[in-house]
């Protein structure tokens, strides 16, 4: 007779006779290649039915052909009815366990509750290999309680998981004197573990476990008893139970544990600390490591973790004879639908840190809705595949990224991935045009763009831009490299205004000058101008160069007058006076007029103010105080008139002409007017919030304080300014305020 096809056999004929190779069913499925390829093989005999679902629409099968493979999938899953498959085979107490003694406190305050009442079952979970077990066995054994322990592997992630009467079953056999006889139902199971464990109090380990209806008839057992479950799920629908979800080990605890593992003559100083980082700080990793390691009297740490550095190493090298990093991620992969598992691929373009639904949407594309992102989402968190992080917001571990990015490589061809990498950067680019556009006097920002999102206020916008600085910055400079030119010049000059607001960030150096090699390679001069221009305030603000920042302002007013635009050559020649004051040079007050007129011809209202403002400040520098108000206040009058004036980038000049008046009236010994002026530039400072404006206001106030004698009022100015700014910042602007502001602070003392 012949033997019955087996299920990749019979996966195998379907698809050759639909003339697919793997990576086409994949396509059409929605499965990996991968899975695929490892139930064609007979490596996966019993893969889920919503896999096998998939799969079985992928090929388009009848009737009769679907229902062949589910009865084949059935088979393989079926298992005794009467459980003498439940493993009571605890493993053993980890010798070297180290770490989670914050973790430990806090089952064990759970668990000591029995004293007084109650003791609430305790629910671990977390991250495949993040050592659930072992720290349950270790909370458990440092009790110290007279209670059996019973332990039981609940087969959470096999094909058929342990069913409710197979658990109560496995624990009832372990219980002396209950006999032989197994319940035939489960009602009758229950009966007999709740009368047992009332003589008897007991604590039980279940672990391993696959949904809730595995562990509700565990708890019908005697109060005084204690429950701890171990899962890779949350188990969500459990109530009553008191929950703790194990992330990596902090960095000093993943330190001790290799440091436990591998002898001292196999690793010098800092070995150990990179090892730990290369392996997500994960236990099962990092055990996998420190062991082959040990098992290598040759080997050093640090030669390790040269080998492993390469992602496409890491998950290779990470095994250790019945131990592998991979296969431990493997059974939770397997387990998700492929519409989760294709998304959970899909993040692991996301190179680094938190990220929300909707840029996880950026990964799919768009036929794939945010709502289902999220669904999505919650199901990978429930199975520990990502972390939630608070906020709405997510991560993948280091180690769960490079394990998706290796599912990806086999679902996707390269062009497929680059496409995805691509559309991803377009959606945060998009993104951040849109939110920079809120800052922009010539942009609409509540229009939608051709990519990303768009926001609803300035708020909302600022706070993005900052949040998500981890994901956009990396993208503009892949933008850069890829030769995206237009792109690269359009959303570095939606920033411009915006940068004002974020002048610490560290980085407008090389987003503006990777804007001009753009507009050069554009070889549009009226870009490359204008690029040259904000490239003069970076270099000025984050180096303090002011030479630098005078031979780019030259540069850009060369630029500026081969495009002949007028609103270009009025800013140029805005930065040239700039520079040329700052330098000490002559010809900063002429640069400043050829910026008006320029401004004039081009109506650029914000521009005009700017320069206007500018020769109060040529005043100011030269001592003339009574000219440089006398400017201000004129360039104040004129926007005044023109009022009402909505944009935030007029918003912004005018509080800076506040402020300046403020500088000139403390120079006139005026303090108490300045204090008035002062208080007009913090309150605009404030409502745009421009912080860098706001400690250069708090530091002015501060100074007219001091004129007055009033130390306590410049004490707290000089206090706030300094406690908005990093004082581990090591930006040269930054420095400079700072020193600025300690002497202000010795005579506020004095005087108080």
């Amino acid at each position: 007779m012949n033997r019955p096809s087996t299920l990749g056999e019979q996966l195998r004929r379907l698809r050759l006779a639909a003339d697919l190779t793997l990576e086409a069913l994949a396509e059409r499925s929605g499965v990996s290649v991968r899975t695929i390829g490892d139930v064609e093989r007979g490596v996966s005999v019993a893969p889920h039915r919503r896999t096998v679902d998939a799969l079985a629409r992928g090929l388009r099968l009848g009737t009769a052909d679907r229902e062949s493979l589910l009865r084949e999938v059935r088979a393989r899953r079926a298992v005794p009815a009467q459980g003498s498959r439940a493993s009571a085979v605890a493993p053993h107490r980890v010798g070297d366990f180290s770490g989670r003694e914050r973790e430990l406190a806090e089952v064990a305050a759970f668990l000591d509750a029995s004293r007084t009442g109650r003791t609430p079952p305790v629910v671990i979970s977390g991250l495949a290999g993040i050592g659930k077990t072992t720290t349950a066995l270790e909370a458990i054994h440092r009790l110290d309680s007279p209670r059996p322990i019973l332990f039981l592997d609940l087969d959470g992630l096999s094909p058929a998981p342990l069913t409710p009467l197979q658990v109560v079953s496995g624990l009832l056999r372990q219980v002396p004197g209950v006999g032989d006889a197994a319940p035939r139902t489960l009602d009758d199971a229950v009966r007999r573990w709740s009368a047992v464990t009332a003589g008897t109090p007991v604590t039980v380990l279940l672990d391993n476990a696959d949904a809730e209806a595995q562990v509700r008839p565990v708890l019908t057992l005697d109060p005084r008893s204690a429950v701890v479950v171990t899962s890779r799920r949350a188990l969500t629908g459990l109530e009553g139970v008191r929950r703790v979800t194990l992330g990596p080990l902090r960095p000093d605890e993943s330190v001790e544990l290799l440091g436990r593992i591998i002898p001292a003559d196999q690793r010098d100083a800092g070995d150990l600390r990179e090892l730990a980082e290369l392996s997500s700080h994960v236990p099962l990793a990092m055990r996998i490591a420190g062991n082959r390691i040990a098992a290598a009297p040759a080997v050093r740490a640090g030669d390790f973790s040269t080998r492993i550095r390469s992602a496409e190493n890491r998950l290779r090298m990470l095994v250790a004879g019945d131990l592998a990093v991979e296969a431990a991620f493997t059974l939770s992969y397997d387990d998700l639908d492929p519409a989760v598992a294709a998304l959970f691929r899909a993040i692991s373009v996301i190179d680094t840190g938190t990220f929300d639904a909707r840029l996880a949407t950026a990964t799919v594309g768009p036929a794939v809705s945010v709502v289902d992102v999220e669904t999505g989402l919650d199901e990978l968190t429930d199975l520990g595949l990502v972390e939630a992080r608070g906020g709405n917001r997510y991560r993948l571990h280091d180690l769960v990224r490079v394990f998706a990015g290796s599912r990806l490589a086999d679902a996707d061809s390269a062009a497929e991935s680059e496409a995805r990498r691509a559309r991803l950067r377009h959606w945060l680019l998009g993104s951040l045009e849109r939110a920079g556009a809120w800052f922009e006097p010539d942009r609409s920002p509540t229009d939608a763009g051709p990519a990303g999102v768009a926001f609803s206020d300035a708020e909302a916008a600022d706070a993005w831009i900052r949040l998500e600085e981890q994901h956009w910055w990396p993208a503009m400079q892949a933008a850069a490299r890829a030769g995206e030119h237009e792109l690269v010049v359009e959303v570095a000059d939606a920033l411009h205004w915006f940068s004002e607001l974020w002048a610490d960030w560290g980085h407008w150096v090389e987003l503006f000058g990777l804007a001009v090699d753009a507009a050069r390679a554009l070889q549009d001069d009226r870009l490359e101008a204008m690029h040259l221009g904000y490239l003069v305030w970076a270099t000025v603000v984050e180096s303090r160069d002011r030479v630098e920042g005078l031979r780019l302002a030259r540069l850009a007013v060369a630029a500026a007058a081969r495009s002949g635009d007028h609103q270009q050559l009025g800013w140029t020649h805005y930065y040239l006076g700039w520079m040329l004051q700052q330098n000490g040079l002559d010809g900063g007050p002429a640069a400043s007029r050829a910026a008006l007129l320029h401004f004039g011809l081009a109506g650029d209202s914000v521009g005009t103010t700017s320069a206007a403002a500018a020769l109060g400040n040529h005043a100011q520098a030269n001592g003339d105080h009574q000219l440089a108000l006398d400017e201000h206040r004129a360039a104040y009058d004129r926007v005044q008139a023109e009022a009402p004036f909505t944009t935030h980038a007029m918003t912004y000049v005018v509080g800076t002409l506040h402020y300046f008046m403020a500088m000139a009236l403390v120079g006139l010994d005026r303090p108490a007017e300045a204090i008035e002026e002062v208080d007009r530039a913090l309150a605009i400072a404030e409502d745009v919030g421009a912080v860098n404006l706001v400690r250069l206001s708090l530091r002015v106030r501060a100074t007219a304080h001091l004129a007055t004698g009033d130390g306590p009022r410049a004490r707290a100015d000089v206090e706030r300014a300094l406690d908005g700014l990093d004082l581990m910042s090591s930006t040269e602007m930054n420095t400079a305020l700072r020193d600025s502001l300690l002497p202000l602070l010795e005579e506020a003392n004095r005087l108080t």
